[in-house]
This record gives C-alpha cells, structure tokens and sequence, in this order.
C-alpha cells in the first residue's frame, strides 16, 4: 500500500469527500490539515502544483484537483464503477452534487455580500433548485431499483450524495422518503459512522 497524505487547511470544504473515499475504503492516509493563516507560509514552504490545495502525495508523487483526487481514491477503493458506463454514471452525478448544488451553495453562503441577494438566493436555493433537484434524483435512484444510487453496488457516489446533503442541510424543506433512507443507510457504514465521531470539528 502507498504512502497516502492528504494536504489541506483544518476545515471539510473540497477535501471531506476524498476523507469519505478513503476512509469508507480502509486506505491508511495522512489527514495534514493547517489554519487558514499559516496558508502563505505553507505554500512558500512547498512547492504545490498548481500552487493549490487540496494535494493528494502518494509516495511522494503530488496530484492536485479535488475532482481528480476523488476519481483516484475512489479507484483504489473500488468504488469507482464496475464499468466504464458505471464509472461515467458515478461520475456524472458526483460532478452534478458538486458543481449544481455545493458550488451554488458556497457561492451563496460565503460569497455573496449583498444581503438582500442573498436572502433572495437562499429561498430560490430551498423552495426551487433543491427540490427539483431531489426529485430528479430520487426518480433516478427509483429507476435503478437497488439499495444505491447505482444499484445493489455501492459506489463513490453515494458518499457523494451524502457529503452534498450534510452540506446543504440547513436548506433541506422536501421530503424524498427514498433519499433520506439512502442519507441513513450511508451515515450507518461503520467506518463512516466512526469518521464521523471522530473526525476534528470544525466551522465548515
């Protein structure tokens, strides 16, 4: 087994997912996490492709991109897919909770300065976009007919769906009875449950 680090600041954010892979996946790793102020001197120290953050060292070799990171670990967890349609559908809706839902709600808690705008996203969030996309999703996990998204086999995208709904909680309004099974049969995993009793707490 490689030598696994995993280096990003003390927070979940876009590093959190890559922690579920791993850890549902009993790959041993390194959880390097630094504070936001110690930032300009960590990356003066180390020469960080990209220059960014998170960075997966396997054996020392570095890569970078959250999206590419997750790919990878899921592949070493066997969570990928079973095959390449599965892998494409796996990462089709890894890449939907990310940029359609958690990108909109980064943009809309933490960016956006204007707080009237903000209110006015924040309900469009809850009552529109949140529901409608729920409602896709649970008719697509219906249509698969298996205890996860994509069947009777679990994959990294159901850690994702999960990841999306601790996320996005606080908008949550609809009832998907379906999906919440899901959110709770993920939760249950032993090693997620365990992750989650004793991962560091932090804001975000």
């Amino acid at each position: 087994m490689p030598h696994i680090r995993l280096i990003y600041f003390n927070v979940e954010l876009r590093a959190e997912l890559i922690r579920l892979i791993l850890t549902h996946g009993n790959i041993q790793f390194e959880d390097v996490r630094f504070e936001k102020e110690d930032w300009p001197r960590i990356k003066e120290q180390n020469d960080f492709l990209f220059g960014q953050v998170p960075i997966l060292e396997v054996d020392g070799e570095q890569i970078a991109q959250s999206s590419a990171i997750v790919r990878y670990v899921a592949r070493m967890a066997g969570l990928a897919g079973k095959d390449s349609l599965e892998q494409a559908k796996a990462d089709m809706l890894a890449d939907a909770f990310s940029n359609d839902i958690i990108e909109k709600f980064y943009r809309i808690a933490f960016f956006e300065r204007d707080e009237e705008m903000k209110t006015r996203l924040e309900c469009e969030f809850r009552d529109c976009i949140m529901p409608d996309f729920l409602d896709r999703l649970e008719r697509y996990y219906i249509s698969n007919g298996g205890h996860f998204l994509l069947g009777n086999d679990m994959c990294y995208a159901d850690l994702a769906f999960y990841r999306m709904i601790n996320v996005c909680k606080r908008y949550l309004r609809c009832s998907h009875p379906r999906l919440r099974d899901l959110y709770h049969k993920v939760a249950s995993l032993p090693n997620i449950s365990k992750w989650e009793q004793s991962k560091p707490k932090t804001r975000f």
